[in-house]
């Protein structure tokens, strides 16, 4: 499905809401909204804004693919990988990640200072 269809998207926030055990009052009260709208959106009479939209899907921890947004899709073969391994790494295994790449990344920052040309 895509994100066009107002249904979909109506249907998979209240899933969404009530697979967190949120009920629309919580919802609406973390996302800055009225009851009233939320309830107009899960019916799919009104379809959220973008900012909106992108607050729900953060508060009710929803994947952008559901709606037929593909963010990792790269031609970069070596970043397709490296968003892979990221995507199946455990906790443990991400702060390791994260502290390689930093630690990489501070020592890159190091040589190219030094390497600039006056």
């Amino acid at each position: 499905m895509k994100f066009d269809d107002k249904f979909y998207l109506a249907s998979q926030i209240k899933y969404h809401r009530k697979k967190m055990h949120l009920t629309q009052a919580e919802l609406a009260e973390q996302v800055d909204l009225s009851v009233q709208h939320i309830s107009r959106i899960e019916s799919g009479c009104y379809i959220p804004s973008l900012k909106s939209f992108f607050m729900l899907v953060n508060v009710l921890h929803m994947d952008l693919s559901e709606f037929g947004f593909d963010v990792s899709a790269t031609k970069n073969p070596v970043k397709s990988r490296l968003m892979e391994v990221i995507a199946s790494a455990t906790d443990t295994e991400l702060i390791f990640y994260e502290n390689m790449i930093n630690a990489v990344d501070k020592s890159l920052s190091k040589t190219k200072k030094n390497s600039v040309v006056v």
